[in-house]
Protein backbone atom coordinates (compact mmCIF):
# COMPACT_ATOMS: atom_id res chain seq x y z
CA UNK A 1 0.00 0.00 0.00
CA UNK A 2 1.44 3.38 -0.95
CA UNK A 3 2.12 6.20 1.53
CA UNK A 4 -0.74 8.38 0.22
CA UNK A 5 -3.29 5.58 0.71
CA UNK A 6 -2.02 4.92 4.24
CA UNK A 7 -2.22 8.65 5.04
CA UNK A 8 -5.81 8.66 3.75
CA UNK A 9 -6.63 5.74 6.10
CA UNK A 10 -5.15 7.70 9.01
CA UNK A 11 -7.21 10.74 8.01
CA UNK A 12 -10.38 8.62 7.86
CA UNK A 13 -9.78 6.91 11.19
CA UNK A 14 -9.17 10.29 12.83
CA UNK A 15 -12.36 11.65 11.23
CA UNK A 16 -14.33 8.71 12.65
CA UNK A 17 -12.69 9.29 16.03
CA UNK A 18 -13.77 12.94 16.01
CA UNK A 19 -17.31 12.21 14.76
CA UNK A 20 -17.75 9.65 17.55
CA UNK A 21 -16.19 12.06 20.07
CA UNK A 22 -13.52 9.57 21.07
CA UNK A 23 -10.16 10.52 22.51
CA UNK A 24 -7.04 9.25 20.77
CA UNK A 25 -6.57 6.88 23.68
CA UNK A 26 -10.10 5.49 23.24
CA UNK A 27 -9.56 5.04 19.50
CA UNK A 28 -6.30 3.21 20.14
CA UNK A 29 -8.22 0.87 22.46
CA UNK A 30 -10.87 0.30 19.77
CA UNK A 31 -8.08 -0.61 17.34
CA UNK A 32 -6.43 -2.78 20.00
CA UNK A 33 -3.08 -1.01 19.65
CA UNK A 34 -0.91 0.87 22.16
CA UNK A 35 -1.83 4.53 22.58
CA UNK A 36 1.83 5.48 22.11
CA UNK A 37 1.76 3.85 18.65
CA UNK A 38 -1.51 5.54 17.67
CA UNK A 39 -0.42 9.05 18.66
CA UNK A 40 2.81 8.72 16.62
CA UNK A 41 0.67 8.64 13.47
CA UNK A 42 -0.39 12.21 14.23
CA UNK A 43 2.84 13.70 15.55
CA UNK A 44 4.94 16.25 13.64
CA UNK A 45 7.36 13.48 12.68
CA UNK A 46 4.77 11.06 11.35
CA UNK A 47 5.33 7.38 11.70
CA UNK A 48 3.15 5.31 9.40
CA UNK A 49 1.29 2.28 10.80
CA UNK A 50 2.64 -1.22 10.39
CA UNK A 51 0.91 -3.60 7.98
CA UNK A 52 -0.80 -5.33 10.93
CA UNK A 53 -2.12 -2.00 12.19
CA UNK A 54 -3.22 -0.98 8.70
CA UNK A 55 -5.36 -4.13 8.62
CA UNK A 56 -6.88 -3.17 12.00
CA UNK A 57 -7.71 0.29 10.63
CA UNK A 58 -9.25 -1.19 7.49
CA UNK A 59 -11.32 -3.62 9.59
CA UNK A 60 -12.60 -0.81 11.81
CA UNK A 61 -13.34 1.44 8.82
CA UNK A 62 -15.14 -1.43 7.11
CA UNK A 63 -17.34 -1.97 10.17
CA UNK A 64 -18.51 1.65 10.18
CA UNK A 65 -21.87 1.97 8.44
CA UNK A 66 -21.63 5.19 6.44
CA UNK A 67 -24.81 7.19 5.89
CA UNK A 68 -26.23 7.01 2.40
CA UNK A 69 -24.57 9.26 -0.18
CA UNK A 70 -27.94 10.87 -0.93
CA UNK A 71 -28.42 12.00 2.69
CA UNK A 72 -24.83 13.29 2.81
CA UNK A 73 -25.36 15.32 -0.36
CA UNK A 74 -28.65 16.72 0.93
CA UNK A 75 -27.02 17.71 4.20
CA UNK A 76 -24.11 19.30 2.30
CA UNK A 77 -26.55 21.36 0.23
CA UNK A 78 -28.35 22.56 3.36
CA UNK A 79 -25.05 23.51 4.99
CA UNK A 80 -23.92 25.37 1.85
CA UNK A 81 -27.07 27.52 2.05
CA UNK A 82 -26.36 28.27 5.74
CA UNK A 83 -22.72 29.18 5.06
CA UNK A 84 -23.73 31.45 2.18
CA UNK A 85 -26.11 33.33 4.49
CA UNK A 86 -23.44 33.61 7.18
CA UNK A 87 -20.91 34.90 4.65
CA UNK A 88 -23.38 37.53 3.42
CA UNK A 89 -23.97 38.68 6.99
CA UNK A 90 -20.23 38.64 7.73
CA UNK A 91 -19.47 40.67 4.62
CA UNK A 92 -22.03 43.29 5.67
CA UNK A 93 -20.51 43.57 9.17
CA UNK A 94 -16.96 43.66 7.86
CA UNK A 95 -17.87 46.43 5.41
CA UNK A 96 -18.99 48.45 8.41
CA UNK A 97 -15.62 47.65 10.02
CA UNK A 98 -13.76 48.70 6.87
CA UNK A 99 -15.60 52.01 6.63
CA UNK A 100 -15.52 52.91 10.34
CA UNK A 101 -13.00 54.99 12.27
CA UNK A 102 -9.82 53.62 13.82
CA UNK A 103 -11.37 53.99 17.26
CA UNK A 104 -14.38 51.90 16.26
CA UNK A 105 -12.14 49.28 14.62
CA UNK A 106 -10.07 49.11 17.82
CA UNK A 107 -13.23 48.13 19.71
CA UNK A 108 -13.59 45.18 17.32
CA UNK A 109 -9.93 44.25 17.66
CA UNK A 110 -10.11 44.29 21.44
CA UNK A 111 -13.27 42.20 21.60
CA UNK A 112 -12.46 39.54 19.01
CA UNK A 113 -9.89 36.78 19.35
CA UNK A 114 -7.39 37.25 16.50
CA UNK A 115 -6.41 33.56 16.65
CA UNK A 116 -10.02 32.60 15.94
CA UNK A 117 -10.18 35.07 13.06
CA UNK A 118 -7.01 33.51 11.63
CA UNK A 119 -8.41 30.01 12.08
CA UNK A 120 -11.67 30.83 10.28
CA UNK A 121 -9.84 32.75 7.55
CA UNK A 122 -7.42 29.91 6.86
CA UNK A 123 -10.23 27.31 6.94
CA UNK A 124 -12.23 29.32 4.38
CA UNK A 125 -9.13 29.63 2.18
CA UNK A 126 -8.43 25.88 2.30
CA UNK A 127 -12.00 24.91 1.35
CA UNK A 128 -11.20 25.50 -2.32
CA UNK A 129 -8.94 22.49 -2.89
CA UNK A 130 -9.23 19.05 -1.29
CA UNK A 131 -5.48 18.34 -1.15
CA UNK A 132 -4.73 21.68 0.49
CA UNK A 133 -7.64 21.16 2.88
CA UNK A 134 -6.41 17.72 3.96
CA UNK A 135 -2.91 19.08 4.58
CA UNK A 136 -4.37 21.98 6.54
CA UNK A 137 -6.49 19.62 8.70
CA UNK A 138 -3.44 17.48 9.38
CA UNK A 139 -1.08 20.35 10.16
CA UNK A 140 -3.24 22.92 11.93
CA UNK A 141 -3.05 22.96 15.69
CA UNK A 142 -5.26 26.01 16.11
CA UNK A 143 -8.93 25.51 16.95
CA UNK A 144 -11.84 27.90 17.20
CA UNK A 145 -12.02 28.62 20.94
CA UNK A 146 -13.46 32.10 21.39
CA UNK A 147 -16.91 31.11 22.58
CA UNK A 148 -15.53 28.30 24.71
CA UNK A 149 -13.31 30.83 26.50
CA UNK A 150 -16.26 33.16 27.00
CA UNK A 151 -18.39 30.37 28.51
CA UNK A 152 -15.62 29.52 31.01
CA UNK A 153 -15.44 33.18 32.08
CA UNK A 154 -19.17 33.25 32.98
Amino acid sequence: MDKETVEQLIFEIDHIRQVNKLSKKEMAQKLNIPYSTFKKWFSKIKRLPSIANIKKIENLLGSQKPPSIESNIEEAQQRVAKVKNILLLLEKELNWFRNSSKKERDVFRNKLDLNDIGYISSLLTMMGEEDKFKRWVTLTTNKFNYFKKKEKQK
